[in-house]
């Protein structure tokens, strides 16, 4: 071990990263960082043991999401999208989220998750919360820029439906094209 390996206080580095991270085994929640406290505007004992579940607008989120993100860890190992999470204190904000399967063939055994908050001005964040989560799932991917037939082969639906789905977000958000919508989504 090198001197200064042996210096390090890993747990302290760990606890100031200067990103949100929370690591997970089967998806409750075993360590956090001060960021990510920070962000979730939550205490530890709000977090640790905890599903994550706590931190979704509704169960059916943490569900749909559960069933949506383990098969694209287990192909790449790691994953990224953008979604709505709730706060301990029960406000919603945009957050992009990054995901690491330590073991890719059981990608909830043990991972590790990055949040950056990604919010909206106040009047957007009450649009995003009023979505349907089948228009949550499609912001989240038309955010990376996805056509509508990757959107509707990532989320096995139809890209018509991918399109009456993206005219109602444009019809939400007040915008009359994908890259205002966009803008809209990020803003």
């Amino acid at each position: 071990m090198s001197e200064l390996s042996s210096r390090l206080d890993y747990e302290e580095v760990f606890l100031r990263l200067p990103t949100a991270v929370i690591v997970a085994r089967e998806r409750v929640m075993v360590a956090c960082n001060d960021r990510a406290l920070d962000l979730f505007r939550a205490e530890r004992a709000d977090l640790i043991g905890q599903s994550f579940e706590v931190l979704y607008p509704a169960r059916q989120d943490f569900v749909s999401t559960g069933h949506r993100v383990g098969p694209l860890i287990a192909r790449r190992a790691t994953f990224s999208d953008d979604r709505i999470m709730r706060r301990a204190d029960g406000s919603h904000f945009w957050v992009t989220v990054r995901g690491f399967a330590f073991n890719p063939k059981r990608p909830y055994e043990l991972a590790m998750w990055t949040f950056t908050d990604v919010s909206q001005p106040e009047k957007q964040a009450n649009i995003a919360s009023a979505l349907t989560e089948r228009e949550r799932d499609i912001a989240a991917l038309v955010v990376h820029g996805m056509t509508s037939k990757e959107i509707g082969k990532e989320l096995a639906i139809s890209p018509r439906t991918v399109d009456i789905h993206r005219a109602s977000l444009l019809r939400k958000y007040g915008v009359r094209s994908t890259a205002d919508l966009i803008k809209k989504l990020l803003a």
